[in-house]
């Protein structure tokens, strides 16, 4: 199927050469267009010969000569996804209240999505002809949710007994010198232990290929009626994790050079645990997996705060920075340098999730309906801000803007503000953007 175009910039290369909105791709250079990866990778050269469809059904040719770098101005309509098989007894989507907007549902196990934003599959849709395209473009790296390399556990746990063994697959993608990062979610009393120490003896023998290992662990809301038991990964529990998997991080560093296998933060966080440096995550390349994103959060604090001259005195700035169970020790350690070097006085106020559960912790899983009551119940002064984190709300541009961007739950930032009367400001959520936008805040008032 060719690709339909959504849109063209004006004054650019495309426009020019007659391309058009809803124009679809057929061929660059001779080469067959079936989605926006086969646009990137033929439409990579100096001069492009494109067969397409004007959106009336009428063929045309046109060639395009560009300079070095110059941007075509084509942007493409979204990649259908592929639907994952799969039925995981942890899957979030079926922790999930019904109700909410389509979007949340999507249960995606698109190899070029991984490819192109970082998504995890399973890779149980991969099909030989697809392993042969990634070889063939090179859609390296990939994320590859493992979870077990034995494949009775590894079904058991994607309930979906025709899910192909893994390590094959993984084996072919490594042949093509594709880069792998997977992640484990581990679930206790079901693919740890002995299963999870073979999953990552399998996975380390495919280094350099598989360049990472990411145990995570699972989340479990209140929505789980009718769904299998899963026992909860307590503090006591990631404390033990963590201990047993020291020794094996460091024979796998002693013997590649490098550190490979990483716990995410959540686990630390759950023990009470002291989180490693931030020059041990490496080039953090699962940060969005949330491995080494506190680290780094608190080290870009400090840089930040660090170029700012201290306040000369105190200022009459007061807020509450809102932030999930899990994170709450860590912002009140953040907010104590920001009030010293800003002058400033903020405070941490632990937001529970009455929406999940308060077994969800994380600060991107709060809801409008659970910061209205914390900031209902905070009885916050007319003069106090209210920071919300950014993680919170659907991404900028996504769909909507401004107050009308919403939480999970649907609510609007907007009604948020008018259901509280408070000022409620969204922060972001990398540590130095923090620190400026407070400072940038505390210069405007």
């Amino acid at each position: 199927m060719p690709i339909k175009v959504s849109s063209v910039s004006a004054d650019t290369a495309a426009a020019a050469a007659g391309i058009a909105e809803g124009s679809s791709i057929l061929s660059v250079n001779g080469f067959e267009i079936s989605d926006s990866i086969d646009f990137m990778f033929a439409a990579s050269d100096a001069i492009l010969e494109i067969h397409f469809l004007d959106r009336s059904g009428r063929s045309h040719d046109t060639e395009i000569v560009r300079e070095f770098g110059e941007p075509l101005g084509l942007s493409f309509e979204q990649i259908t996804p592929v639907k994952c098989p799969n039925k995981c007894i942890f899957c979030f989507l079926d922790q999930m209240p019904r109700g909410l907007r389509p979007s949340l549902y999507v249960r995606d196990e698109d190899y070029r999505l991984s490819f192109l934003f970082g998504n995890f599959i399973t890779a149980t849709r991969l099909s030989d002809g697809d392993i042969d395209r990634i070889g063939q473009l090179h859609l390296s790296p990939l994320y590859i949710s493992v979870h077990a390399t034995d494949p009775i556990v590894r079904a058991r746990m994607l309930q979906n007994p025709e899910a192909p063994p893994i390590l094959p697959i993984l084996s072919r993608l490594a042949e093509a010198e594709i880069t792998i990062h997977t992640q484990i979610v581990l679930c206790p009393g079901i693919n740890d232990g002995e299963v999870l120490k073979r999953t990552i003896s399998d996975l380390i023998s495919l280094a350099p290929q598989v360049a990472t290992i990411a145990i995570v662990p699972v989340g479990l809301t209140k929505h789980r009626a009718g769904l299998p038991e899963i026992a909860p990964v307590t503090s006591e529990y990631a404390r033990r994790l963590i201990e047993e998997m020291r020794p094996i991080q460091a024979a796998i560093e002693a013997d590649l050079g490098e550190k490979s296998l990483f716990l995410s933060d959540e686990i630390y966080l759950i023990a009470d645990e002291a989180l490693p440096s931030v020059d041990e995550y490496g080039d953090f390349e699962q940060i969005e997996n949330g491995v080494g994103l506190t680290s780094l959060f608190l080290s870009e604090v400090e840089e930040a705060l660090a170029e700012i001259h201290p306040a000369a005195s105190g200022n009459s700035l007061h807020g509450v920075i809102l932030t999930g169970g899990l994170a709450a020790p860590v912002m009140s350690e953040v907010a104590e340098g920001i009030n010293q070097r800003l002058g400033i006085n903020l405070r941490v106020i632990p937001v529970a999730n009455g929406f999940f559960g308060e077994s969800v912790t994380v600060s991107g899983l709060l809801v409008g309906s659970d910061f209205h009551v914390a900031i209902s119940g905070a009885e916050l002064s007319r003069d106090e801000l209210a920071l919300i984190p950014d993680v919170a709300l659907e991404c900028e541009g996504e769909a909507r803007e401004g107050d009308a961007r919403r939480f999970i739950d649907g609510m609007t930032l907007g009604e948020l503000k008018e259901k509280t009367g408070a000022t409620v400001l969204v922060a972001p959520v990398s540590g130095s953007d923090f620190v400026y936008f407070l400072r940038d805040y505390l210069a405007s008032v």
